[in-house]
């Protein structure tokens, strides 16, 4: 498992073993994470599904 910078993930998610996460995404709370994600994307769900792309400039 290998988790980026700034990756927000919420309580009771399971992240399966070989994982990749990005920089700036947001897991949320019960997913199930059994695919790569890139930087910068939101997924929830049982298994974890995208749902969509964080537009960082207007956070920043």
């Amino acid at each position: 498992m290998e988790i980026g910078n700034n990756v927000f993930i919420c309580s009771n998610c399971i992240i399966l073993k070989g994982v990749k996460i990005g920089e700036n995404t947001i897991i949320g709370a019960g997913s199930v994470d059994t695919k790569n994600i890139a930087a910068g994307q939101i997924w929830a769900g049982h298994p974890a599904k995208f749902l969509k792309n964080k537009d960082i400039e207007k956070i920043l």
